[in-house]
């Protein structure tokens, strides 16, 4: 009798078990291969907010850069400063692509810099690929850097502009020590462990962040762990100007504290009051937000 209740107990088990790692990889799917939206839906989207602005108007060049492992990365330089030594590198946030971050080209438009924009590993025009949210999306960013060296000049003044995803994926590749003169994050995480224990947390799932962080390293290869703009700034010297909304109830505006304290180098937090998620842009308008910027550009140059 003994024997068969252990047999049961340990089938149960394993059951358990089984239903508690699969139930780990559906969400980390969920997590690494999620819906993205396409070019014209956020075209369709920014225009319908009126953050598009003066787009259409600045010429554009699209290309590719090869990225981390050879993935094609879809690029669009739009040159709306001719003749212009200054540049940004602009990197959208999760889901998106790269007309989700033409809303911030107008502010560096009239700050006199060209822009680059480009859509990030499984995102836009790419093919499908994993999502790190972060991880491998800023060893990629190298190879953007270094392409918009090789493309316009080993002389121009080069800076990274980032919001949610973005935002950590351009902190991220400060450890690689690429030759930037700035960065700028907007709504950036600290830690993609720390914030899906948040949020799963907040939907009484938090029991779930362990197995999700496993199958993602089982499945795509990176520790959520390791995904962390915060390690990323130990020792860090390149200007940061951070921008967090007070009403983030996604990206809570913590993490822009905790990234602040992470780096050795200048930086400023800028909290929007009443802007939630990756809405900073639109509650300040473009000419108070290009004003934090050239501000900090300011006092940096």
């Amino acid at each position: 009798m003994a024997g068969k209740i252990m047999k049961v107990i340990t089938g149960a088990g394993a059951l358990a078990g089984a239903a508690y790692t699969g139930a780990g990889a559906v969400f980390a799917r969920k997590l690494a291969m999620p819906h993205v939206y396409t070019l014209a839906e956020e075209e369709k989207w920014e225009k319908e907010h009126e953050v598009w602005g003066d787009y259409d108007l600045i010429p554009r060049t699209n290309y590719t850069v090869t990225g981390k492992d050879g993935i094609i990365l879809h690029c669009e330089y739009a040159e709306a400063n001719p003749g212009s030594r200054k540049y940004v590198i602009l990197t959208h946030g999760y889901t998106s692509n790269r007309y989700g971050a033409v809303k911030y080209v107008g502010v560096y438009a009239k700050l006199g810099f060209n822009c680059i924009l480009y859509d990030c590993r499984g995102h836009g025009e790419n093919e499908p690929a994993a999502c790190s949210v972060g991880n491998l999306e800023s060893q990629d960013l190298v190879f953007v850097i270094a392409d918009a060296y090789r493309r316009f000049g080993n002389d121009i003044e080069l800076g990274l502009h980032g919001e949610s995803m973005g935002s950590s994926t351009s902190l991220s590749v400060l450890k690689y020590k690429p030759k930037v003169r700035f960065v700028v994050a907007d709504c950036g995480f600290a830690n993609l462990y720390d914030l899906m224990g948040y949020l799963y947390s907040s939907r009484h799932a938090g029991f779930m962040r362990e197995p999700v962080n496993f199958m993602m390293e089982r499945m795509y290869h990176f520790n959520m762990k390791q995904t962390s703009a915060r390690d990323a700034l130990r020792g860090n010297t390149v200007p940061i100007c951070l921008i967090h909304g007070t009403a983030d109830t996604f990206i809570p505006p913590e993490n822009s504290d905790e990234l602040a304290a992470a780096t050795a180098g200048y930086k400023e937090v800028h909290k929007v009051e009443g802007a939630e998620h990756a809405r900073s842009r639109m509650v300040l308008g473009e000419d108070e937000y290009r004003n934090i910027v050239e501000a900090f550009l300011e006092r940096i140059s």
